[in-house]
């Protein structure tokens, strides 16, 4: 039996349901494809085939960015739920059994609908660098109105994700999400997900993180984003006047810690060899959230988030792979 002195936190992870599917390539695959390498694509559903014809002996696990660190908390002292659409498709149902497989609850919405449950093609180079070919299918229609303050009953955090603002629907619902919250009390956290996320929404995003976040994730890339600075200096010193606490990794440097006046760093463990790169920083929210919310030190959540991107970065796919 496990015996915990603190009180177990149920978190939500609010976000787009994908089905990852994942190969190693070379890169010149990558280039064959028009795919930018290490950054991540939005693809029409007619674009799918033409990638997965260069695609031997694929992984299929549900996936998204949110569900990748709900996943990794599960296997924590919390309990974790997960929020998003899909179809009552092959994928769909493929999501949902995964999702159950590690008693997570689903508490999202499935429909039938023409738009298929949403998938991400992950190519995977020699070096670990991940590509993403992304079609979001019905991820996209995650609707406002299907929120009720019944699916946030008894949840004491929400980590969410900044994808959700490249489609309208999906930034209204996670608006919702954020007012709801504030009016139940319930702490919030967001992933900056991808620079270039950032860089299309930056002053929405920089508005609803004011109004409604109290934790936010990053890797420097997407930091230098959202300061509008490049070097660590600048960053540090745009985060601490903003007033809001931050979890930021910088690869090999670590992760810090920034809020206020506070810094703190944490260095990241010597890594003899990179498979892949993917849930890297899905990972690391997870370990940290999880010393986090069973109210360790700072070191100590940054630590535990070092050590869980660590663990998946020797390995393919976003998931610590557990016996």
């Amino acid at each position: 039996r496990k015996y915990y002195f603190h009180r177990v936190k149920k978190i939500l992870g609010v976000g787009t349901a994908l089905v990852d599917v994942i190969c190693q390539v070379e890169d010149n695959t990558i280039s064959a494809l028009n795919l930018t390498k290490g950054s991540m694509t939005l693809i029409e559903e007619s674009h799918i085939q033409e990638i997965r014809s260069h695609f031997k002996n694929p992984l299929i696990t549900s996936g998204g960015s949110v569900c990748n660190t709900i996943h990794e908390l599960n296997y924590t002292s919390h309990e974790a739920a997960f929020y998003g659409k899909v179809n009552e498709d092959e994928y769909g149902q493929a999501f949902i059994q995964d999702l159950e497989k590690a008693n997570i609850v689903y508490k999202g919405v499935i429909k039938q609908n023409d738009l298929p449950t949403g998938c991400c093609n992950i190519l995977v180079s020699p070096d670990g660098e991940r590509t993403m070919a992304t079609h979001i299918g019905i991820g996209s229609q995650l609707h406002p109105d299907e929120l009720t303050e019944d699916s946030l009953q008894g949840i004491d955090h929400i980590y969410m994700e900044s994808y959700l603002w490249d489609h309208d629907l999906t930034k209204q619902t996670l608006k919702k999400v954020g007012k709801v919250a504030k009016t139940m009390n319930i702490e919030t956290s967001l992933s900056l997900s991808d620079p270039f996320c950032v860089d299309r929404h930056r002053d929405e995003l920089k508005e609803f993180i004011e109004e409604y976040v109290d934790l936010v994730f990053c890797n420097f890339d997407e930091a230098k984003m959202f300061a509008q600075s490049e070097t660590m200096a600048d960053v540090s010193a745009f985060f601490q006047s903003f007033g809001k606490k931050i979890a930021m990794t910088a690869s090999a440097e670590g992760a810090y810690f920034i809020h206020g006046n506070t810094v703190a760093h944490q260095p990241a463990q010597k890594i003899e060899q990179v498979i892949d790169t993917t849930g890297a920083g899905d990972n690391f929210a997870a370990g940290f959230l999880d010393q986090y919310l069973s109210d360790k030190t700072i070191d100590e959540a940054l630590a535990q988030g070092n050590a869980r991107a660590g663990e998946v970065i020797q390995q393919l796919g976003p998931r610590i792979k557990r016996h």
